[in-house]
């Protein structure tokens, strides 16, 4: 078709146009709420495991004020120091520390304290004490034989024992499974040093003791 037969108007249309810049896109930030369909879950785990959220914040008008991003762009020996929460010094640490011989100091933990400690002894959940009732804190391990099964009853009695809180350990053995469960059972609770035992029960090594795991060959 020739376009000597095309409209004025579709001639030029079909015209180059020349390049004309355009003024850059503004971006603009979008604040997830974690209440309004955020990540509420990293949220609540953030603020059972310290108390509070625990990450990048917008600043505060004060901080805006003193030009703080005009002295740090650009800076790369900029030092910054982040002040985490209060509450992370109780969830650090309970390896490291010792249980308390004096009963009368300890308290009964809160549901959220327990929630806390829980969220730093790693395969240990909430359950419910066989003899009492009483809430406690339960772990099993599947070993690779009985021999390595009542070894593992040893190790983990030894670490209560060597904590002198050995009364409230309650270890059980059916086969080649172990099943140990924590609790203070004169107070009728969950205290700290129920959660120091199993930090540092989770701290053996039991490599020699398990299953070798099977390799996996892949098509």
């Amino acid at each position: 078709m020739n376009s000597s037969a095309l409209s004025p108007q579709r001639q030029a249309s079909r015209q180059v146009r020349p390049f004309t810049a355009q003024p850059p896109r503004r971006c603009r930030l979008v604040t997830v709420n974690s209440q309004a369909g955020g990540d509420v879950r990293g949220a609540k785990m953030e603020q059972g495991l310290f108390g509070e959220n625990f990450g990048a914040r917008d600043p505060f008008a004060g901080e805006v004020a003193t030009n703080f991003g005009d002295n740090v762009l650009g800076n790369y020996n900029t030092e910054h120091i982040i002040k985490p929460p209060d509450n992370i010094k109780r969830v650090l640490g309970l390896s490291a520390r010792r249980c308390q011989d004096n009963l009368s100091s300890l308290t009964v933990l809160s549901s959220e304290d327990r929630e806390l400690l829980r969220n730093q002894v790693p395969g240990w959940r909430m359950a419910t004490l066989q003899s009492g009732g009483y809430p406690c804190i339960q772990q099993s391990w599947k070993l690779k034989d009985e021999a390595a099964a009542e070894q593992m009853v040893a190790l983990v009695g030894r670490v209560a024992a060597d904590e002198g809180h050995a009364d409230s350990l309650t270890v059980n053995r059916v086969g080649t499974e172990v099943v140990a469960q924590l609790c203070t059972v004169p107070l009728g609770g969950l205290t700290e040093n129920d959660f120091i035992v199993a930090s540092k029960v989770n701290d053996l090594n039991i490599v020699d003791l398990i299953p070798k795991r099977k390799p996996r060959f892949w098509a």
